[in-house]
């Protein structure tokens, strides 16, 4: 959620930018206006033409929004067709990662909660915090309290996340699993040598989800700032060809009727 509100600060970001720069030169060779505008007969009288009907220029605002909706699309807007393959290719490895990291860890996060309820059972969690506190086994109240007062986590009472994490990861459960016969609190407990080996396998399978997870999260960023980047890039790549070309052409100021005309040599016109 924080990548997708960062993403969207920076392309409004750059909306802004391109469009205050769309202000002044720009608005004024591609949009009309009156002032600066032929008609058919003054265009017939002379042998200029008006900037703003000067053909090769692109909206820079278009490319953004292009490249911003899908990489790569601006940049084939501007021409530039290797690096529109290059952004487009970047986009479709970002989204096969994600997809298939995803998957996986969903895959296995199945797995682990299946074998965790195969080989865990909560029951026994509660007759070992039962026969260690002297607690009433039926008096679940009085159980979480001592569990509360003697452990720095308790037991989830719903099978969420934080349950299937803690079961696996803290010594307080480890009798709880089937082939554990040592408690965290009977004598001649060690945790190097005593650790469930069902707790132990549980726990790598809980990380391989985790890990893919981690790598779903690095391809969908990697498709939220290659829409910025492109987008940027699309921007960029179409301002600078649009400088560029007007910057070859032979510009006047005439007047016709009475009227002041920007234009531009027929000959500079592509």
């Amino acid at each position: 959620k924080l990548k997708t509100k960062i993403f969207v600060l920076l392309l409004l970001s750059a909306v802004t930018v391109v469009f205050a720069g769309e202000t002044d030169w720009q608005n004024f060779m591609l949009q009309s206006n009156p002032a600066l505008s032929f008609n058919a007969q003054v265009a017939e009288k002379t042998s200029v033409v008006p900037a703003a009907q000067l053909k090769g220029l692109k909206s820079p605002k278009k490319a953004l929004f292009m490249s911003a909706f899908i990489p790569g699309s601006g940049e084939a807007y501007a021409g530039k067709y290797l690096k529109a393959a290059g952004f487009l290719a970047l986009e479709t490895a970002g989204w096969v990662l994600y997809i298939t990291q995803n998957k996986k860890g969903n895959d296995i996060d199945a797995e682990f909660k299946k074998y965790a309820d195969a080989h865990w059972t909560e029951s026994v969690y509660w007759d070992w915090v039962a026969t260690h506190s002297g607690v009433d086994r039926n008096d679940m109240d009085a159980l979480r309290a001592w569990e509360h007062d003697h452990f720095s986590h308790g037991l989830h009472e719903e099978k969420d996340q934080q349950y299937y994490e803690m079961i696996g990861k803290y010594d307080q459960f480890n009798y709880a699993w089937d082939d554990s016969d040592i408690g965290l609190l009977d004598e001649g407990f060690n945790k190097t040598t005593m650790r469930s080996r069902h707790r132990l396998y549980y726990e790598e399978r809980r990380d391989a989800s985790n890990h893919a997870f981690k790598n779903a999260t690095k391809g969908i960023t990697v498709v939220l700032f290659n829409h910025i980047f492109s987008a940027l890039d699309a921007t960029w790549t179409v301002s600078r060809q649009n400088k560029k070309l007007v910057a070859s052409m032979h510009g006047d100021m005439i007047r016709l009727d009475n009227q002041s005309y920007a234009a531009l040599d027929r000959k500079s016109v592509v």
